[in-house]
């Protein structure tokens, strides 16, 4: 998008439209409209969705991510978040922030009513996220995603690197 096509105001007509709707694969609960806030300025390096989460739904699966930070902040509604397996309520002008790597959370409607919050966080080229309670780890690599069941990962080396090239340094006979 050029600077001159480029709309760096979005009218609230336009972003309670919910035209773009998300949904896990794994989760057919997940179904969540929003509006993308970020695709419709141009911004790259941050996302930012306007989402309304139904009565009873979840916003995403209990996941933690590897190298992008997200953030919630409540405008209207009550929710709650789970964070390491322990519960947080949620109300209008609550904010949450997970910075890289994140612990792992999920964002829960609990109520009757919708809940209608901001979610964003940065955008990366390379994220790795967790799904520990579904056994999968997704590498994301731009446009391109990749899913494993974390029971079929095998280890493929040390953890760490530097040691081990030092090791292997000192096997070496010298070098005249």
């Amino acid at each position: 998008m050029s600077k001159d096509q480029q709309n760096f105001v979005v009218r609230a007509e336009k972003a309670f439209e919910f035209r773009h709707v998300i949904s896990h694969p794994w989760n057919p609960g997940t179904v969540v409209p929003g509006t993308n806030l970020d695709q419709l300025t141009g911004l790259t390096r941050s996302r930012i969705r306007l989402v309304r989460l139904g009565p009873g739904k979840v916003a995403s699966l209990y996941h933690s991510q590897h190298c992008e930070e997200e953030w919630i902040y409540v405008l209207q509604g009550q929710g709650s978040v789970e964070i390491e397996e322990t519960q947080y309520p949620l109300g209008p002008g609550d904010f949450v922030g997970f910075s890289a790597p994140t612990t792992p959370h999920q964002l829960r409607n609990p109520s009757k009513k919708s809940l209608l919050c901001l979610m964003g966080g940065s955008r990366t080229e390379v994220d790795m996220a967790e799904f520990p309670r579904d056994g999968k780890r997704m590498l994301r690599r731009g446009d391109s995603m990749e899913v494993y069941d974390t029971a079929d990962a095998e280890e493929a080396g040390p953890t760490n690197m530097d040691e081990q090239l030092l090791r292997n340094l000192r096997k070496r006979p010298p070098q005249p």
